[in-house]
């Protein structure tokens, strides 16, 4: 019997006491030994250490997955013919674009898509984020912008880019129409977007609501229903803390129900309201407690945003904004404009000269300065036909002089000193319905009318034009004429003499041919001498009239922000 217990013995010696088996057994026994206190402070130490290598493992995993985009020194999609020459998306590289770029500069196509007005893209911002000199630069190019295209009528938009290209096919909708109006934005400016956000409105409100609110100098009292769109603006000129849905009225208000109150220099005025705007919220972004709020902004952006962005590119470029004052770093200007004189439809062409001092001033990601010759812009002549500086003209009818006597310009030489017409309750532009047919008169005349309004929604959108309110329906194919003579009309075009003048003479009196090789009757007979109608005579506060009457809150245009009157003065009639 004591023989097998002394051979026990003997195995239990034998057992090597070295390895992790070893190791534990001794710490154990150490542990054991311990008193009370000793193992309080041992097994905080152990769960410091296990934290501290878990948040290490994190720090790591953050750092390859928060990284900043590769921009690629020529855009993506840029394609070399036979002869040389760089294109992208059929359109020629400006030459500036090959001349390399400048380090840490990032350039946005940062667009606002009004989700229940046809998608319409009426808010677009060519944004450049300099992370070295750490400043943003951001201009707002207005939807009204006459670009070189095909189409006809208010098809040459910058607002119907999207609509026309972004094809039937609900997966890739976003990718066509996004490139295509990159590829216009690169037009325009000669910088092609490095990345695009599209940002649906109802994001604005949420985004409002989820950092606490937005303090803001509320421009009028505004007063506006639109029970279609379930959209009801009230609010009071001043100081204020916004909600989300107060925010969203702003940004989308226009004037009030009768028109009594409204920006003075038409949807410019508004632009400059929502660049004020974005100015306040990039203030409360960049505080430091932003950070706590992280989990809830992130749901918006998922849900709201469409980007070629990785979150984790986001956050790389919130890092580098850090410190940055909103104040002093962060700026925004509208694009210089001219008046383009286009029968029938509003539109503006950017002031070539204006615009470059602009884009080489903060906005230029190339080595090289823009030059004109990277531009591909429209331009007027003084025989009212339309030539671009670069290119082919598309729309050949353009090339057609028109009368002398429509030459003038009202909009002056610069987006931040002229002022547009305000709206009024009627216009010279018929309007079209949804399936692409124009609203006839219901006295069954065949006459082109406006049901009311301006043809637009207070967000900027064409009333019942998913196309942005083009002349043609989205397909390619034009309205027919809602005379019945099987013609075909784009917007703003009158047939024969049926449009009578806003101004209040009849058409039928004077035909003018347009651009696009059609007669226009009345709407062309007006005292601008054919080029545009006048709007009728009206009382409107903050308006068109030489000596604009006070509201019931006494506010005139003296009164007004900066923003909305830079030079003080009262707007021309």
């Amino acid at each position: 019997m004591s023989g097998k217990r002394e051979s026990k013995t003997n195995r239990t010696r034998r057992k090597p006491s070295g390895g992790l088996a070893g190791w534990w057994r001794q710490h154990r026994a150490w542990v054991s030994g311990l008193d009370r206190g000793q193992k309080i402070r041992y097994r905080l130490f152990q769960f410091l250490v296990v934290v501290a290598v878990l948040a290490i493992a994190v720090c790591l995993a953050a750092r390859a997955w928060i990284t900043l985009p590769t921009v690629p020194n020529l855009p993506s999609g840029t394609v070399t013919t036979e002869e040389g020459d760089m294109t992208f998306d059929g359109a020629e590289l400006p030459n500036v674009a090959k001349s390399g770029r400048k380090d840490g500069v990032y350039t946005f196509l940062l667009v606002g898509q009004d989700t229940g007005g046809g998608g319409n893209t009426d808010t677009m911002l060519l944004v450049t984020f300099d992370s070295v000199n750490k400043e943003v630069h951001g201009m707002s190019l207005p939807r009204d912008t006459m670009i070189n295209s095909s189409h006809s009528g208010a098809g040459h938009r910058l607002n119907a880019v999207y609509n026309y290209n972004k094809g039937s096919d609900p997966d890739t909708q976003m990718e066509k129409g996004i490139t295509a109006l990159k590829r216009e934005v690169g037009k325009l400016t000669g910088i092609i977007p490095d990345f695009y956000v599209v940002v649906q409105w109802e994001a604005v409100g949420e985004l409002v609501d989820a950092i606490g609110g937005v303090d803001f100098d509320v421009p009028f009292d505004m007063d506006y229903d639109d029970p279609a769109q379930d959209l009801h603006i009230r609010l009071k000129a001043g100081q204020q803390t916004l909600s989300g849905e107060d925010a969203m009225g702003l940004i989308r208000w226009r004037h009030n129900n009768d028109y009594s109150v409204q920006y003075p220099n038409g949807d410019l005025g508004r632009v400059q309201t929502q660049q004020a705007f974005l100015k306040a919220v990039a203030a409360e972004c960049l505080k430091p407690e932003i950070l706590l709020k992280a989990p809830s902004l992130a749901q918006i952006f998922l849900e709201r945003v469409s980007t070629d962005l990785s979150i984790g590119n986001l956050l790389a470029f919130a890092q580098l904004a850090v410190g940055m004052d909103a104040e002093n770093d962060v700026t925004f200007v509208t694009m210089p404009w001219t008046n383009a004189n286009y029968p029938g439809v509003s539109m503006i062409l950017p002031d070539v000269d204006e615009l470059l001092e602009i884009l080489n001033d903060g906005f230029n990601p190339y080595q090289d300065e823009i030059q004109a010759s990277d531009l591909s812009v429209l331009y007027r002549s003084s025989d009212g036909s339309y030539g671009v500086t670069s290119g082919t003209l598309l729309d050949s009818s353009l090339s057609r002089p028109r009368s002398s006597g429509s030459s003038s310009s009202s909009g002056g030489s610069s987006g931040s000193s002229s002022s547009q017409t305000p709206d009024v309750p009627a216009t010279e532009e018929p309007v079209e319905n949804p399936d692409g047919s124009q609203t006839t008169d219901p006295s069954g005349s065949g006459e082109v009318t406006d049901p009311g309004g301006t043809g637009e929604n207070p967000d900027g959108s064409q009333t019942g034009d998913s196309s942005g309110g083009t002349g043609e329906n989205p397909d390619g194919s034009q309205p027919a004429d809602p005379s019945g003579s099987g013609g075909t009309t784009a917007p703003g075009e009158s047939q024969g003499g049926g449009q009578t003048d806003p101004g209040g003479s009849s058409g039928g009196s004077q035909d003018t041919a347009d651009p696009s090789g059609s007669q226009s009757g009345g709407g062309s007979s007006s005292s601008t001498g054919g080029g545009e109608a006048v709007p009728p005579s009206q009382d409107i506060q903050g308006g068109a009239a030489a000596q604009a009457p006070e509201s019931e809150s006494g506010l005139t245009v003296a009164d007004l922000p900066s923003w909305l009157n830079p030079t003080g003065a009262e707007p021309a009639a």
